[in-house]
């Protein structure tokens, strides 16, 4: 091959710079009446100009290891000499000339025709760690604004998990997947949300801080590559048919030098293992991930009630008017339902706050039981609306399917025992449920809420513990 070999810097020879700027290597060999034999092996790139008589297999390896240090010697009214070529202390090849004796008109050529290879294979290297480190750095840009895209702007816990897992898949190519997050009090990891894992295990699987693979990697707060899982130290079980290749990556949620869970993913749909440039992808990926998840956790603790852990009031008038407009523009019903606990101050008094706290915190666990939180169907927001009184919100649900729903609730709670029910007129815990719809009954969400609230008035006019639809004898 013909190489160009440029810039150069001065040498010794006199007239080397100049050939070396205006001829190909093999212009300036024949110019100064030697051939030379150029082995340098960068990536297995060789370059080379032209011999007088080729040196080639075990001759020439013999060669190569003989002249890792600079020799000479001549036989046959010819000389060979080598010049060793090294970058970074790495030994490349060496430079080999050929020539008879008494045309030996530049002694001092070859070593620097070594040293000027030497630069240009040292450029070159350069040149390959520069271009990897920003082949690196535009693959990771590339997955953390895809990601900030995607996963930042959510503020859902649920969801952002969900699309923390569907970019990690995406961008390693895996079956698996799966988000844990730490409890801080009980130093346990559950699994937030995954992928490609039965349900059944998903939910089965806690572990502590410091077990596993997992809990190792929360506990070190350092990321794992393993490239077969099975042979690793930290795992104990036995491997099953949703390993396929035992090669997984597990990689800490970190705010703050925090954790706050964990990232593993986990068989490669290429069947390879995972390579430290995935790892770092994955490390990019779990650093956006886990401030994206605390700021989901903030989000719902500034809308959430801490007593019940339901919405409180503020997000509950967001939403209301968020679905209403939603309902305007999909033709869509929305039904609210009203409700408080029946004789709560006496429930209180005779009881104190404590068992009153625990009845309240329980009933709230009731509705979340009868309430829709997953699947096709927009979510319910089941909110506390304040002191004893709860509010449950349902998009597109008419009024009808709203009172079976208020009905089932009704009855749930009345069956349920609570210490200190006892004290309750009738012995039992019991509320009463006011139901609204629109547009049936409001044309907006103030009126949607006073119309649940005359309902609820009525339920206990009626005697308590009943449901009462607005309009309905009104």
């Amino acid at each position: 091959m013909t190489v160009q070999l440029e810039p150069w810097q001065a040498v010794e020879a006199p007239r080397l710079r100049d050939l070396i700027e205006a001829r190909s290597l093999s212009d300036l060999l024949d110019s100064i009446g030697s051939r030379v034999l150029v082995v340098v092996d960068v990536d297995g790139v060789a370059l080379a100009g032209r011999v007088e008589q080729m040196v080639e297999g075990p001759e020439l390896a013999a060669l190569l290891a003989r002249f890792s240090r600079r020799e000479s010697f001549e036989g046959g009214g010819r000389v060979v000499e080598a010049v060793p070529l090294f970058v970074r202390d790495h030994f490349l090849g060496a430079l080999l000339s050929l020539g008879e004796v008494e045309r030996r008109s530049f002694p001092g050529l070859l070593p620097a025709l070594g040293r000027v290879i030497e630069s240009w294979a040292h450029n070159g290297y350069e040149l390959r760690s520069l271009t990897g480190e920003l082949v690196w750095r535009y693959e990771e840009l590339s997955v953390l604004s895809d990601a900030c895209e995607t996963i930042v702007s959510v503020m859902d816990l649920d969801e952002v998990s969900k699309r923390i897992l569907a970019k990690a898949s995406d961008m390693l190519d895996v079956d698996n997947a799966s988000l844990m997050l730490l409890d801080p009090d009980t130093q346990t990891l559950t699994i937030q949300e995954a992928i490609g894992l039965e349900r059944s295990l998903v939910e089965g699987i806690k572990l502590r801080v410091g077990e596993e693979i997992s809990g190792w990697v929360a506990r070190e707060g350092r990321p794992l590559l393993i490239e077969d899982i099975e042979k690793h130290e930290l795992f104990r079980k036995v491997n099953q048919e949703r390993y396929i290749n035992r090669s997984l990556l597990s990689v800490p949620l970190k705010v703050r030098d925090r954790v706050i869970g964990v990232l593993n993913v986990s068989n490669k749909r290429t069947g390879q293992v995972f390579s430290s440039g995935d790892l770092k992808l994955l490390s990019s990926l779990a650093s956006l991930a886990a401030i994206s998840i605390e700021n989901a956790r903030t989000y719902k603790n500034a809308i959430t009630d801490r007593l019940t852990r339901l919405y409180n009031y503020g997000y509950f008038r967001e939403e209301l008017a968020r679905r209403l407009g939603a309902a305007v523009e999909e033709d869509m019903p929305v039904s609210l339902l009203m409700f408080d606990i029946d004789h709560f101050k006496n429930f209180n008094d005779k009881n104190g706050h404590e068992l009153a706290n625990v009845a309240l915190v329980r009933i709230a666990s009731i509705c979340m039981e009868n309430c829709r939180q997953k699947g096709d169907r927009i979510p319910d927001v089941v909110a506390r609306y304040g002191g004893e009184e709860f509010m449950i919100l349902l998009y597109g649900v008419p009024a009808d399917q709203a009172f079976t729903l208020a009905e089932r609730i009704r009855q749930a709670i009345e069956g349920t025992d609570f210490k200190g029910m006892e004290n309750q007129p009738g012995g039992r815990v019991t509320v009463s449920i006011g139901v609204s719809a629109f547009p049936k009954h409001a044309a907006d969400g103030d009126e949607l809420v006073n119309e649940a609230d005359k309902a609820l008035y009525r339920a206990k006019k009626a005697g308590r513990n009943n449901v009462q639809i607005a309009g309905d004898g009104a």
